[in-house]
This record gives structure tokens, sequence and C-alpha cells, in this order.
């Protein structure tokens, strides 16, 4: 967990100064209170706070929107308290009317939450996930047409004298009280169960204590049969006792870092070796990395700034390279005296540099094509594993991985250049991968027929797909069959006998079509199939 900024401690002491008032507000009566509302219109602020917050650092648009419906109906919870007590209090039918309506933002707000979890990173199977969402709105409004009918056919709660509104509660107010609780403790198992991240479950006790505090005030309030009073006073309503939970957990995993947010920059500069800061308007250092000095720099290494929103940045440029070469290129002036051959060692230090850039270029190309697979295999190799086994497979996986990159890096270094890229390479490479697949213990197989020019861009995806595919069924992978039909076009199969992965026909859309080919996906008899197919060239 970071700590806190300056004006993280603002918005903490302004919220804390809003619940002390709500709370001394709430201890006082309507006749020295006149405005007795006052509580629930910081408990509205609150929440407009959270949610802008939330608006602010949530940057998955499906989340962040479900979360934002969820402070709705929490401020639609607070209206209707507003309404029951200061605009209605002498109407029967309306106040219950109103005292039904509570049930609506009560059971939406566990509903948009348990939503917000659902489509959490990975979401593997979305068309799933929205059909769920539909039928869980179903029971939603299910729900709420029953809660407000209720004077029709006391289900939910049985009234038996309606003014003072003596009541029992009857059978579909426990299926409602379940269809909360389920989707709150639903919600905090699939937050758990899809964060990937270590570090962060282990802190698993901090969101914990927050929501146990938060349903301890509730279960106060439900056991007490009503608010807590001191001096014959309430101190909390049910509306903050039930939006407490709910805000408190949310909070504590984005804090935590369970719940995927728009934060952790003081770790960017550092994980990416950049030497730079950020200031603010005043000039004041906001985030720097760990190496960066308010020197102005020399002559290899200059201080470069840039404004941006809120303030600046400024950054290191290593310009060493640069300055290496004008210095060849005065030594080289210097020293020749006839004009020929300056300009001959002119233009061969010009074609230098076009070739370092151009090779330099190329290299970041490979490098960036690979870097998530040399990052895995530099993991692998320093885990420390526990039993021979789990080391075998370590290393099975790092040599699958360390082929990918050799070959991979084979056929851009090919490619550079080449609009067109020979068949035979692509089956090179592929029967490298599985060759080294055999060491896992899969079956493999790679049945190849003619050859055929294809477009670079063509083959160098269908090995990324194949390798894609290949570590999405890693765990369950059985045995593999690549069929290459090469002729006046090619076509390319791939079979993998696992479960289902998550690549479908839609991957790299765009750059398939760039490359003139088309891919199908498909899952049938237990068998996961990916199918390649273009023109030659």
């Amino acid at each position: 967990m970071e700590r806190l900024r300056f004006t993280d401690k603002k918005i903490l002491v302004l919220s804390a100064l809003l619940v002390i008032t709500a709370m001394l507000a709430s201890t006082q009566s309507v006749s020295l209170l006149i405005l007795h509302n006052i509580p629930a219109t910081c408990y509205c602020i609150l929440i407009i706070m959270w949610a802008i917050s939330i608006r602010l650092r949530i940057l998955e648009p499906p989340v962040r929107r479900r979360m934002l419906t969820a402070c709705f109906f929490m401020l639609f919870l607070f209206f209707l308290r507003i309404c029951k007590f200061s605009f209605f209090p002498e109407s029967v039918w309306i106040n219950e009317i109103l005292w039904y309506s509570y049930y609506i933002p009560m059971t939406a707000i566990p509903l948009s939450v348990f939503m917000a979890s659902l489509h959490m990173e990975p979401e593997e199977h979305p068309e799933k996930v929205a059909r769920l969402e539909r039928v869980l709105i179903f029971f939603e409004l299910v729900i709420s047409a029953v809660a407000m009918t209720n004077y029709y056919h006391e289900a939910v709660f049985r009234i038996s004298v309606h003014p003072d509104k003596e009541f029992t509660h009857n059978w579909f107010y426990f299926v409602t009280l379940g269809w909360m609780v389920l989707l709150g403790v639903g919600s905090v198992f699939l937050m758990f169960r899809k964060c990937i991240l270590s570090a962060s479950k282990k802190l698993w006790y901090i969101p914990a204590l927050f929501i146990v505090f938060g349903c301890a005030l509730l279960l106060w309030y439900l056991i007490n049969g009503g608010a807590p009073k001191i001096a014959g006073h309430k101190l909390f309503h049910l509306q903050e006792a039930y939006c407490l939970p709910f805000i408190a957990g949310m909070e504590s995993m984005l804090l935590i870092g369970l719940v995927p947010a728009n934060s952790g920059y003081a770790r960017l500069f550092d994980d990416s070796g950049i030497n730079a800061c950020i200031f603010d308007e005043a000039g004041k250092a906001v985030i720097a990395a760990k190496n960066w000095t308010e020197e102005e720099g020399n002559e290899d290494h200059r201080r470069r700034s840039e404004r941006v929103r809120g303030g600046s940045v400024s950054w290191i440029e290593d310009v060493s390279a640069v300055n290496r070469l004008n210095r060849e290129m005065e030594e080289i002036t210097e020293s020749l005296e006839d004009e020929n051959d300056l300009i001959r060692q002119e233009n061969e230090l010009r074609a230098e540099r076009v070739s370092y850039e151009t090779r330099n270029r190329l290299y970041n190309r490979i490098a960036t094509a690979v870097r998530s697979r040399a990052l895995r295999v530099n993991s692998l190799l320093s885990k420390k594993e526990e039993d021979e086994e789990s080391f075998r497979d370590d290393m099975v996986y790092a040599t699958v991985l360390s082929a990918y990159i050799k070959r991979m890096g084979n056929l851009m270094l090919l490619t550079d250049g080449n609009e067109a890229l020979d068949s035979d390479e692509l089956r090179l490479s592929l029967a490298e991968s599985l060759e080294y697949l055999k060491l896992k213990g899969c079956i493999t197989e790679l049945d190849c027929s003619g050859s055929v020019r294809m477009s670079a861009g063509a083959g160098l995806l269908i090995y990324e797909l194949f390798q894609t595919i290949l570590e999405d069924v890693w765990t369950r992978l059985h045995s593999c069959v690549i069929v290459m039909e090469c002729g006046e076009g090619w076509d390319i199969s791939l079979a993998f006998d696992a479960e289902a992965g998550s690549i479908t026909s839609a991957w790299k859309d765009r750059e398939m079509k760039h490359a003139g080919a088309k891919l199908k996906v498909w899952y049938e008899d237990d068998t996961y199939y990916a199918k390649i197919c273009g023109e030659a060239v």
C-alpha cells in the first residue's frame, strides 16, 4: 500500500468531519435543528465524493459504470429517506410506499457491485457474463415488484396495524435478505478469485476488517430492532449502516490493489528505469525516480522539461551516442585534407548512423514482440522450486518459450524489408516448437504439403497465434496437430487436445485483414481448433 499524500489526508479529514457532523446532527431534536435532513445531506456528499474518486481511479469502463450505478442507488436510498421524513411526514399511504421503495436500492446496490466483480479481469467468457447479468436484472425486477406490491399480498411484511406499521416478516422477506447476502458474499469471492496479485491477496485481512466493522453496525441495527440511541436520540439510521459495508469493502480492496485501479504511479519510473520527475504547479516534486537529482545535467546527459496538466515533467535524456558521433565527424573533418576524402568519410559516417538506427529499430521491434515471454522465462529461471517435478515443468515451459523467442526473432529478421515469407521457414519454426513441446509429454504432429510464398505479416501472425493458444491451454494440453496445405494458396490448421481457451475468431482481426489472412476458431469434440487461410504472394 502506498503512503497517503497530503491531498489524500485532506480528503480523509473532510470525510471524517462530514461523518461526525452527520452523527451529531442525528442526535439533535427537530426543534433544535431545523434542517433535520443534514445527516442525510452529509452522507450524500460523502457518496458523491466517493463516486468521483471511483470515476477517476477505475479505468475499466464496465467496472466503472456498475460501481457508479451502485453509488447512484446509494444516493437514491438517502433521497427516499429525505422524502419520507421531510416531504411526506403525515401521509400514511405515501410513507408506506416509500418504506417499500427502500428495497429497490437495497437490492440494486449489491447487484451492481456483483456485476462489477463479474467484469474484472480476466473476463474469460463475456457472452456468458452478459447473459448472467440479464438473468440477475430480471430477478432484481421481480424482487422489487414483489416488495412494492406488498400492500396487496403481504408476502414481504404482514402488517397488522397500518398507521403504526406493526408488522412481522413473511417468507419473501427472507428471500430478499438471502438475495442481498448472496450477492454481497459473491462479490467478495469473485474479486479475490480473479485477482492475480499474490501480494494483494496476502492483505486480505484489511478489507475483512472494514467489512466486518460495517456489518457489525448493520447487525447492531437489526438486533436492536431499529437505530441505536444515545440519550434517547438515534446514533445512525439504516441507510448509512447498509451502505457502509459496501463502501468500506470496495475502498479497502482498491487500496490494497485487489481491484484494478489507476494508481501506483510511484513505482512507474523505478520499474521502467526512466530518470524523470513530475512536479506540481508550485514546482514541488510529486513523483520522482530513485536516481533523480536536481542537477542540470552535463554534456552527455541533457535535462528536458515539458508542461503537463497540473504541472510539468522533467527527465534526463542520454545524448552520449549522438555526441560521440558528432565528435567522430569533427575528428574526421579535421584529419582529412582532401575534399573528396572528406565527403567520402562523411557519407560513410552518415550511412553508419542510418544503419545503426535501422538495426536499432529492428532490434527494438523484436524485443517488444518477445518481451513478455522473455520476462516469463526469466521469472521461471529465477524461481525457487519446492520439488523436482515443479522444477522440471517450469524448465519445459521455459524451453518452449525460449524456442519461440529465438524463432520469432529469426522470422522477423527474415521479413525485415521483405513483403513475403517462405512457408518452409514457418514450418521449421513450428517444428522446433513442437519438438520442445514433446518434453511436456504431449503428442505432436506436423503434416506439411507443398511450399508457397505468403505475406510476411501472415507468417508472423500464424506463429504468434500458435504460441498464444499453446500458452493459453498449457496446463490442460495433451496433444497438438498442425496441418499445412500449400499450393495456389495456403491453409493452416491448428488442433489442440484441450478445453477451449480465450482466443476467438476476432483475435487481432485488423492485423489479419491487413495481412490478407482469415481466422476461424472453434471448439468441437473436446478439441480446440484454429484455422488460418490466405492467398500466395
